[in-house]
């Protein structure tokens, strides 16, 4: 089973490949959101906010690209696009359903995984394109196929 890039490696660094992506994709939840649990009031407004600020999804967005990036990489596509949602979700599910009486933390792992599984796929797609892997054209999720690094004609 192939599951970084480098067909040479063994198993075993292509496993620890697997865990190091797993671990920084969960990482961003932990790094960037899980801490931050208070509600802000806004005085002016009369309205609650958070827990979350727009400076905390910006810098998650930032660093899942660096990490997307990094696993576009070392990982097949197919495997980034497995284990950096279900590490982000599993993550997430760690924090959320520890507090939650309610059990609506399904729910919310659920919408979790799916718009981390089409985020991860789109990155995936944004990293093939702006650094393929190999001089090969066009990176396949973009419809691209060998060419010797050749784009296709435009007509």
């Amino acid at each position: 089973m192939h599951l970084t890039r480098n067909d040479h490696q063994s198993q075993a660094r292509q496993w620890a490949s697997v865990v190091l992506i797993a671990l920084l994709s969960a990482g961003l939840w932990v790094g960037w959101f899980a801490w931050d649990t208070e509600y802000q009031f806004d005085p002016s407004t009369g309205e609650m906010a958070g827990p979350y600020a727009i400076w905390q999804g910006v810098g998650a967005f930032l660093c899942g690209m660096v990490v997307a990036g990094f696993a576009h990489r070392l990982l097949r596509f197919g495997v980034a696009a497995l284990v950096l949602p279900a590490s982000f979700t599993l993550a997430w599910i760690g924090t959320a359903a520890v507090g939650d009486v309610t059990g609506l933390w399904m729910v919310g792992a659920i919408l979790v995984a799916f718009g981390t599984t089409l985020g991860a796929v789109v990155l995936l797609c944004v990293a093939a394109a702006v650094m393929p892997v190999n001089q090969a054209g066009p990176p396949r999720c973009m419809g691209g196929h060998d060419h010797r690094g050749e784009l296709p004609a435009i007509r």
